[in-house]
């Protein structure tokens, strides 16, 4: 029997499906999660073996400049070890003083991770303008993932499956990125700046990505007044 799961990543057309599905069915926020996951109940694995199912909740920031450049990092874990990424990653929750958890503002995960995974200085950051890239996508089957661990402020325990949704932000910094010190930290091996307009689809780990960044250009373009 070939196993359903693959370097952590859940590879069964069937069960991304049926993951998908129940997502669909969820009717979860379009825009800032009101969780840092959600439950999806139990999914029966080829082997007979029930699993909880997650929804995860992730944001990417989308670095550009004024001179047609984006950030991108290379990515040291699954999906796409080794190949081109934005940075980005979970939505963590926040907990004050009084014991009440509350949910990281997604703009706030998405400047955090950059700083994590870029090294981009937050003074830099502070003076950027922030605004969110389209609606929170969650039909993303190639990005279901089994925890390798239980995972701290979330109910998902070792062995768990989590389909990661994910919303962009535009990071919209001043002058040329390429002048800017950088380094590449947490779940990215590199960090680098590229042209927008030299990215290709099969250099990216993340299929949606690379829209994800057009959407992001094209939105900023029209504020601007281009077209």
């Amino acid at each position: 029997m070939t196993s359903p799961i693959k370097d952590h990543m859940l590879v069964d057309p069937r069960l991304q499906q049926e993951i998908m599905s129940r997502i669909e069915a969820a009717h979860l926020p379009t825009g800032q999660p009101s969780h840092v996951v959600n439950a999806l109940g139990s999914i029966a694995m080829p082997d007979g073996k029930w699993v909880p199912v997650y929804s995860r909740h992730a944001v990417d920031p989308i670095l550009l400049d004024e001179a047609g450049n984006v950030v991108l990092i290379t990515r040291s874990n699954e999906p796409g070890t080794g190949l081109e990424a934005l940075p980005g990653g979970f939505i963590d929750p926040i907990h004050n003083g009084d014991g009440i958890v509350t949910i990281e503002p997604g703009y706030r995960a998405a400047l955090r991770e950059a700083m994590e995974e870029t090294g981009i200085s937050w003074h830099i950051l502070a003076a950027a303008k922030v605004t969110p890239v389209g609606h929170r996508i969650y039909n993303r089957p190639f990005d279901i993932r089994q925890a390798w661990g239980n995972i701290s402020g979330t109910p998902i325990r070792k062995g768990d499956l989590f389909a990661v949704s994910t919303q962009g932000f535009r990071v919209q910094i001043k002058g040329n990125l390429s002048t800017i010190a950088l380094q590449a930290g947490d779940d990215a091996s590199k960090v680098r700046v590229e042209q927008v307009s030299a990215l290709r689809p099969e250099d990216f780990a993340v299929p949606d990505h690379l829209p994800m960044i057009l959407q992001a250009v094209a939105g900023r373009e029209k504020r601007n007044g281009r077209f």
